[in-house]
């Protein structure tokens, strides 16, 4: 059925995040699981010898087949109590051994798949941030952390965990269903049919509730965590509006549904119980009649109790397949993200450009750039016929752009909004892959120069995004404190000209900063950014729009910093304000994605009249 091909996609798909040796350790403690079962096939098969002696005793009439039984064994002169004794007391160690040995396989199973969770997360997301801007930008930031978090867990220990439960209990299940055939096929039969049809009609009614609510586990989560980024981060906005209340009232609805959907799973896993047990009265009662009415009393109280023994070993092990079948559904659901981003992510790598993993010494290579400079690192950039189109965009954003940028130069890229400076600085970068065309920093990639040289080329948006730690953290970004230095810190703040505001600021280099900067000003978080920028002493610097928030005096000393980099920092500039790339090198003018004129400021004010004209209007 549909529901059966859906859930075997799910752990098709929970298999495929994981590699082939975890597999393998996987089958084999599957495995393991399995052989284990036949401890509980022979304690039933020894119950059964205990019923049919304690039977026989009280009927005096031993059936002939256990008689040959038990001269076959050796035991046939021993006392039948002292006999059954024995028997019952060696099941019994079967049983506990088996309980004990199987909890113990199960803990070791549960802690191979959550050590596989860290190792699969940090796997998808080194695959994922691998990928250029665009494809990692086809979902929300929260949507991306919940499939890297919750949706990893709800796979692997979610969907794989209950999927070796299944695995485990079927081989029980199976072992026991053989042992019982073999001492009466009819009813064995009859036993099988009775709760596959009972399971499976339960199944079919809880399949579909169970997908539906994990789905809506995710979506309540990711849309929660949505909304309270979003109050957080427009906080102002929303006061000034009067808006809270709207985002409370949002929320509130969010976390009811929530509570809804978790109850509803709640209930969910308890209806199996309830179900196999009133199967389990019908059925033993069934069985109970249909012996008595059909065999002499010790026979019939030897097949009734070795079902009755069979079936409290099999009735946990159905229901633990049950709930477990519905548990994939759900955490299949909650793992939809996850699924889909794999996905994507192993076809990019077949279909597009070479995936490249972020190298074991980066670390070795930032503390060998910090202390030594990036002195053999070659700054010269060069693009050939660049072409680059967003996906559903009528016109390439950008279109046979050629450039050559000497090393220790410096290129100014204006235009109108919409021109494509911000998608070209970003193919320079290497965050965005052209469709055609290349772009090299001394000859390789990008991303290759990166790799080798981590902290050689250093970018400063217009928006800088601040960690909520202190100005150490976020001018150091992602670095340990072993490789941090306060000197080197308070370096790129003066470049930055912030470090006169934190000498007199009481905690320096330890005032924190906030969630997403709101402590400081707009003008502070861009400083905060170019400080950023310096601090690993780059051979090449991209600035988008990173003064457009400072006053005219800071901004003509952070074009004086910069202009005092010439000859050893290639650097690059996005602006509006064309007072502050009035000595660049090169300016390049952008319309529609193409490059309509190229030189120097004065230059370029000769060949693009509407750039001479906005110059004109700015007094310059």
């Amino acid at each position: 059925m549909w529901y059966t091909v859906k859930w075997r996609l799910s752990i098709q798909a929970a298999l495929d995040l994981i590699d082939h040796k975890d597999k393998l350790v996987l089958g084999l403690l599957i495995g393991i699981q399995a052989v284990l079962s036949l401890f509980d096939l022979l304690a039933l098969a020894l119950l059964g010898l205990v019923v049919a002696l304690s039977a026989s005793e009280l009927t005096g009439q031993p059936p002939a087949l256990l008689l040959r039984l038990l001269d076959s064994l050796g035991v046939g002169e021993v006392d039948p109590i002292t006999l059954s004794l024995v028997l019952a007391f060696v099941a019994a160690t079967f049983l506990v051994t088996k309980s004990v040995t199987s909890f113990l396989v199960t803990r070791r199973t549960l802690r191979f798949l959550a050590n596989r969770q860290a190792t699969v997360s940090g796997k998808l997301a080194g695959d994922l941030l691998a990928q250029p801007l665009l494809f990692v930008q086809r979902r929300s930031s929260q949507q991306t952390a919940y499939a890297l978090t919750i949706g990893v867990n709800s796979a692997i220990l979610g969907v794989l965990g209950n999927a070796v439960l299944i695995a485990s209990e079927l081989a029980l299940v199976t072992i026991i269903v053989v042992g019982l055939a073999i001492l009466d096929l009819v009813v064995t039969a009859f036993t099988v049919v009775f709760f596959v049809i009972v399971g499976l009609l339960l199944h079919k009614i809880l399949a579909n509730w169970a997908g539906n609510l994990g789905s809506q586990v995710s979506q309540t989560e990711v849309a929660s965590y949505s909304t309270i980024q979003e109050v957080i981060g427009t906080y102002r906005e929303v006061s000034v509006a009067g808006r809270r209340s709207i985002y409370i009232e949002r929320f509130h609805k969010l976390r009811w549904n929530a509570a809804v959907v978790q109850a509803d799973l709640q209930i969910m896993s308890q209806v199996s119980k309830y179900v196999f047990e009133i199967a389990l009265v019908v059925g033993g009662g069934l069985l109970a009649v249909s012996q008595l009415l059909t065999r002499d009393v010790a026979a019939a109280l030897s097949v009734i109790v070795v079902f009755l023994a069979a079936a409290s070993r099999l009735m946990p092990s159905l229901l633990r397949m049950q709930v477990a079948f519905l548990n994939i559904r759900s955490y299949a659901g909650s793992a939809e993200l996850t699924f889909s981003i794999a996905k994507e992510v192993a076809q990019a790598k077949r279909i597009g450009p070479e995936s490249r993993d972020f190298s074991p010494d980066t670390v070795k290579l930032v503390q060998l750039g910090l202390d030594k400079g990036h002195a053999d690192f070659d700054a010269r950039l060069q693009l050939k016929n660049v072409v680059l189109s967003y996906p559903h965009a009528s016109a390439p954003a950008i279109s046979g752009v050629s450039l050559n940028v000497n090393v220790g130069t410096s290129l100014a890229l204006v235009g109108s909004t919409g021109a494509g400076k911000s998608t070209l600085a970003d193919l320079m970068l290497g965050v965005l892959s052209p469709d055609s065309g290349t772009v090299t920093i001394g000859g390789t990639e990008p991303s290759d120069a990166i790799c080798r040289s981590p902290g050689a080329i250093a970018y400063v948006p217009q928006a800088t995004s601040l960690v909520n730690g202190t100005i150490r953290d976020n001018v150091a970004l992602g670095l340990s404190e072993s490789l941090v230095a306060d000197d080197r810190v308070w370096e790129a703040l003066d470049r930055a000209q912030l470090s006169a505001f934190l000498s007199q600021h009481r905690d320096g280099l330890e005032t924190i900063v906030g969630e997403g900067g709101i402590r400081l000003s707009g003008g502070q978080r861009q400083r905060l950014g170019l400080a950023r920028a310096f601090y690993t002493r780059p051979k090449m610097i991209v600035l988008d729009e990173a003064t457009s928030a400072l006053d005219a005096e800071t901004e003509q000393a952070i074009s004086q910093t910069l202009l005092g980099l010439k000859g050893e920092v290639t650097i690059i500039v996005v602006a509006h304000r064309l007072a502050t790339i009035r000595d660049c090198d090169q300016v390049a003018f952008l319309d529609q994605g193409r490059i309509i004129a190229l030189g120097t400021f004065e230059e370029v004010r000769e060949m693009a009249p509407n750039f001479d004209h906005h110059a004109k209007l700015m007094g310059l």
